[in-house]
């Protein structure tokens, strides 16, 4: 549950500016979950756009192309949500809103998307409190409204699973009791690395065996100080992502490793991406161990992410029968196996 926006981005001369790229964390997450569900699974994937005045043909007719369950809101007096973004020489992206920003909560999601299993937000923790509360009521809503029917067994049956990006911009050590708050209701926290030093107040350099001992302590610090059922997933950007439980810890390479890093266009998108990839990781574990529940959501997270980021905006879909299809010219369950395959030949 993220927003949609339209950027225009600009770069170092002489490479000319583009414009009318689809971005945003809503748009990357639900990407993410779209890679692993091609059609008629895509329509398991939902998510929300808010649809300007001058919402570009082009785009509309690409995510209408992933066939998945998406709610066009239309806001026809105002503009679609825009954003600039600029690359300055030392490769730092500048963002800024161009325009007055449309938050997405439990009051947007249709009552198909009210019975999803998982859920990812990206917010500060009040807003995380706040949505999530908001879906268990609208959930409870839903199903008493049709005591006896498919929506009342479905909503009560099983509590969904939330998986939360705290927003960057509010991973300081003054939010930490907020974040706290936040920890007592989502399954899964997933703050990148710089989020998560931020929020502590620490530095940690994974260059060195220190800073990955130090990492392993703050998270378990973390989850012993909240509850034990607690997941944290720290994206680690090209050193991969780290995945931390009470009993359990691994850590997962990025799909693209020093050797191919070459591939790597743009990270724009790549953690929401991976969070959505990890969204379908969860469900396809099914009922397998914590452990490998959680590290297995992490393999999908990594091969999302690796979509991502090979390009400046989403990949190329291409369709080559009702049931088979190329992202940008591979096939993700061959991604998918490869990236397994690699993880077996690692040395523990």
């Amino acid at each position: 549950m993220g927003m949609f926006i339209i950027d225009e981005i600009h770069y170092q001369p002489p490479k000319e500016s583009d414009f009318n790229v689809m971005g945003g964390a809503g748009l990357y997450a639900a990407l993410g979950a779209r890679l692993f569900r091609p059609p008629p699974s895509s329509l398991e994937v939902g998510w929300v756009v808010h649809e300007g005045h001058d919402f570009p043909s082009l785009i509309k007719a690409t995510i209408d192309a992933w066939e998945t369950n998406c709610r066009f809101v239309p806001t026809s007096s105002r503009p679609t949500t825009r954003a600039w973004n600029a690359y300055e020489p030392n490769g730092f992206r500048s963002f800024r809103y161009m325009n007055e920003k449309i938050r997405i909560d439990e009051t947007c999601l249709t009552s198909e998307q009210l019975q999803s299993k998982t859920y990812h937000l990206i917010c500060s923790a009040d807003r995380c409190i706040s949505v999530i509360r908001g879906i268990d009521r609208k959930r409870r809503e839903l199903a008493e409204a049709d005591p006896d029917g498919v929506q009342s067994s479905s909503t009560q049956k099983e509590k969904p699973l939330f998986i939360w990006e705290p927003f960057p911009a509010l991973c300081k050590p003054s939010e930490m009791g907020n974040f706290h708050d936040a920890l007592e209701l989502v399954d899964v926290a997933s703050p990148n690395l710089d989020e998560f030093c931020n929020l502590l107040g620490i530095s940690l350099d994974l260059d060195q065996p220190s800073g990955w001992s130090l990492l392993r302590q703050k998270c378990a610090e973390l989850i012993e100080t909240r509850r034990p059922e607690l997941v944290l997933v720290i994206r680690l950007g090209g050193k991969g992502c780290f995945v931390a439980q009470a009993d359990y810890h691994v850590r997962l390479p990025a799909y693209y490793d020093e050797l191919t890093a070459s591939q790597v266009v743009d990270p724009t998108g790549g953690g929401n991406t991976f969070l959505g990839g990890f969204c379908i990781g969860l469900l396809e574990a099914g009922e397998s161990n914590r452990g490998e529940r959680f590290k297995q959501a992490a393999v999908y997270g990594n091969v999302a992410a690796s979509f991502a980021i090979e390009q400046v905006g989403v990949p190329t879909l291409k369709r080559l029968s009702p049931r088979e299809e190329l992202w940008n010219g591979d096939s993700v369950g061959y991604r998918l196996k490869k990236y397994r395959e690699r993880l077996a030949m690692r040395v523990p």
